[in-house]
């Protein structure tokens, strides 16, 4: 058979090869289209044409699963911009179970359960804990009540530095340092935990964009400090934003970090329906491990 007379490849092949992934459902139409014939150059067409097709129905789900859970959101309020001053030199104002800096909500005590629960998994091995923010204390006095070797809390805005060295004073029997300053000041000044806990607020509508808007998690950057300063099988655990799964992109990120995860719900919570932060009833909370 010469060249002219080769057979043609078959359809189902030509399938493999398409230069766009669709779904149509009857609320919804997702296209995916490949400028490129070679994007995703997997070994074999099939494999390419799996994987696509794999990520296009994860994004059918992911919406699906929003159209039904989303009426159940509370109704919230617009995030005010940060001011472009010094957050560390700014007034903090405690009202009703509300921390306020700069006029941004940066703690209300909605969060209680999930701040226990936290507390509860970075504490659990009774050493050494690195606290990120100290916000209205939740989370600190909860890590205190489960007993740990020592509790080093780094704080970026005075006045809550000063009300965290208030609280730390009326627990003389307990080791607890207050480190006041940036997390990116701080961390490289201290040494090897057990425990890290992250609950940091942006302080900048830079570190918003970055971190709560681009980032697959607010405590993304903070992800290569926390595993610097893990003793092996230590614990991380951080204030995620996600409401009750991690996305993929999300735990590509954990794994480049740590050896393993686990992930958990605490559900019941009850955000104000004033809260400019967060509108579910519920959220994930993480055990990464070093």
């Amino acid at each position: 058979m010469t060249n002219s007379q080769q057979p043609t490849p078959p359809p189902a092949d030509k399938a493999y090869l398409a230069r766009s992934v669709q779904r149509k459902l009857r609320d919804v139409s997702v296209s995916v289209d490949f400028e490129r014939l070679s994007y995703i150059d997997a070994p074999r067409p099939e494999q390419r044409h799996w994987v696509t097709n794999r990520a296009v129905d994860e994004l059918v789900e992911q919406l699906r699963h929003l159209d039904v859970t989303a009426p159940g959101y509370v109704g919230g309020a617009s995030r005010r911009e940060i001011d472009p001053g010094q957050w560390s030199g700014s007034t903090a104002t405690y009202v009703d179970g509300e921390l306020l800096i700069e006029d941004q909500q940066v703690m209300q005590d909605w969060e209680i359960p999930l701040m226990r629960r936290m507390a509860e998994v970075v504490a659990a091995g009774h050493g050494d804990v690195l606290e990120i923010g100290f916000g209205l204390g939740l989370s600190a006095g909860f890590i205190e009540d489960c007993g740990v070797n020592s509790h080093t809390i780094v704080e970026l805005n005075a006045e809550v530095a000063d009300v965290a060295r208030a609280w730390a004073a009326t627990r003389p029997e307990s080791d607890i340092v207050i480190a006041e300053g940036s997390w990116q000041e701080q961390t490289h000044r201290l040494g090897l935990f057990d425990g890290v806990f992250w609950d940091a607020f942006p302080t900048s509508e830079s570190e918003f964009d970055q971190y709560v808007l681009r980032d697959s998690t607010v405590a993304e950057a903070f992800f290569p400090f926390a595993a610097a300063h893990l003793r092996p099988g230590g614990v991380f655990t951080y204030y995620t934003n996600e409401r009750d799964s991690l996305s993929r992109r999300h735990q590509r990120n954990l794994l480049r970090y740590f050896s393993s995860f686990g992930v958990e719900l605490v559900s019941g919570l009850r955000p104000p329906d004033d809260c400019e932060y967060w509108w579910a009833d519920s959220m994930c909370v993480v055990r990464a491990v070093k």
